[in-house]
């Protein structure tokens, strides 16, 4: 195929894809779901402030959190809450033991790595695997950057999950109508 068709012909399906008034309201309610968790999760870290920097960081998380769980159809939208819940819970308990009960190595972190996916993929999590190596690695990190208990940095990131995941699934639910997120399948 010649490349210069094959870029017009691409340009030309993007161009038709952003030219739906449908497009822009999925972008605009994405927006403001993951300001709604940003803003959500910096008054919580503003009220427990847990961080060593500032409250931005967990902020920042319950808006990812949203990211994960906002979906094109309910039914998905509710599916990837409760997955995205049970894998923040898995990757928390992960940290908290390694932290508490096994020397700080690299290897030793891998290992814990490789047994929170495993877990996850046991519960039926496996599309969830990268968020249970990043919980777990998120309050590894920062229970070594500060000398807060892990428990309480797990407790924070958790919360922050909640918070995101809970404005995911909000707004997967108010919004289940909107052109371009309507049902297609019963639920």
């Amino acid at each position: 195929m010649n490349p210069v068709r094959y870029c017009r012909d691409q340009l030309l399906k993007a161009e038709h894809r952003i030219d739906r008034w449908d497009t822009y309201l999925r972008a605009g309610t994405i927006t403001v779901l993951v300001l709604v968790a940003y803003f959500l999760g910096y008054e919580l870290d503003e009220v427990v402030p847990a961080h060593v920097t500032n409250a931005v960081i967990g902020a920042l998380w319950s808006a990812v959190t949203v990211l994960a769980v906002f979906r094109d159809t309910w039914t998905e939208t509710r599916s990837t809450f409760w997955s995205t819940l049970f894998s923040g819970l898995i990757g928390a308990i992960a940290a908290v033991l390694y932290l508490l009960y096994v020397p700080a190595h690299m290897w030793t972190l891998g290992a814990v790595m490789a047994l929170s996916l495993l877990l996850g993929q046991a519960f039926g999590f496996s599309d969830r695997g990268r968020q249970v190596v990043s919980t777990l690695l998120l309050i590894v990190i920062f229970s070594h950057l500060n000398s807060s208990n892990p428990w309480l940095n797990a407790s924070m990131r958790l919360a922050e999950v909640v918070i995101g995941a809970g404005v995911g699934l909000a707004g997967g639910y108010l919004f289940r109508n909107l052109p371009g997120l309507k049902e297609t399948e019963n639920g």
